[in-house]
């Protein structure tokens, strides 16, 4: 029961409560105090009546709507911690092959986060992003399929936009919030920009840069975005 609570929207349990409070004060404590200005009382009365009309409502929709929305949520839920731990690990691989040959290259400027050698659950500072993407040299990946940081990121970009596809496919069962972290996630400026600096190579251009600090605007936003899926759906994903 009290997972169920838990994943009741906020807004109406809030509501809920500022209702049954202003219910429980007029019933036993405002009812034989004297009118503090003319129609005070009529006043009461119709605040009274809705509140209740708020409170039945708000139980109504709890019994017919929530519950059997959180019943369908669970029963998709191990599908979606599927996906949710997929598109966490790909980001962190390849967040973990950035920090690696940028601490390396940097020469003690930057430092490898934690003592883990994949890197999980952290995001840097824009200073540290600044640094990572100065750090990191445009043609030097870890990959033996990925000639430069564009190839590789590409992937990625490959990688993610296939899992939100499979996610937002279970809509129906994803809150607003999630659907609209995904969407963002799967159109978001990182990955047109990688998409435009690959059509460019592909057709014979070279970029000039010697790293990815060109780079680092969309970095910043990617992260800062990821970390909103983390803490606003894995986590509460793993949670419910």
């Amino acid at each position: 029961m009290y997972k169920i609570l838990k994943a009741f929207r906020q807004d109406l349990f809030i509501l809920f409560i500022i209702s049954i409070s202003l219910i429980f004060i007029m019933e036993f404590f405002l009812t034989n105090i004297p009118e503090f200005f003319d129609g005070g009382a009529t006043l009461g009365i119709i605040i009274l009546k809705i509140c209740y009309s708020i409170m039945a409502s708000i139980i109504f929709y709890f019994f017919a709507v929530h519950l059997k929305d959180y019943k369908k949520r669970n029963q998709i839920s191990p599908l979606l911690n599927k996906y949710f731990k997929k598109l966490k690990s790909i980001k962190n691989v390849w967040l973990s092959e950035l920090y690696f040959i940028a601490t390396f290259q940097s020469k003690g400027k930057l430092d490898w986060p934690g003592l883990e050698a994949l890197i999980t659950d952290y995001f840097p500072s824009s200073e540290e992003i600044e640094k990572l993407a100065k750090y990191t040299p445009l043609n030097e990946t870890r990959s033996s399929i990925d000639k430069n940081w564009i190839y590789r990121t590409y992937r990625l970009k490959n990688q993610i936009e296939t899992l939100c596809e499979e996610i937002l496919r279970l809509d129906i069962y994803l809150k607003p919030n999630e659907i609209s972290l995904i969407m963002e996630l799967k159109t978001c400026d990182l990955f047109s920009k990688i998409a435009v600096h690959k059509f460019s190579l592909d057709n014979g251009n070279n970029i000039a840069n010697e790293n990815i600090s060109f780079l680092s605007p969309e970095l910043e936003s990617f992260l800062n975005l990821f970390e909103k899926i983390e803490t606003e759906i894995i986590l509460e994903t793993k949670k419910g």
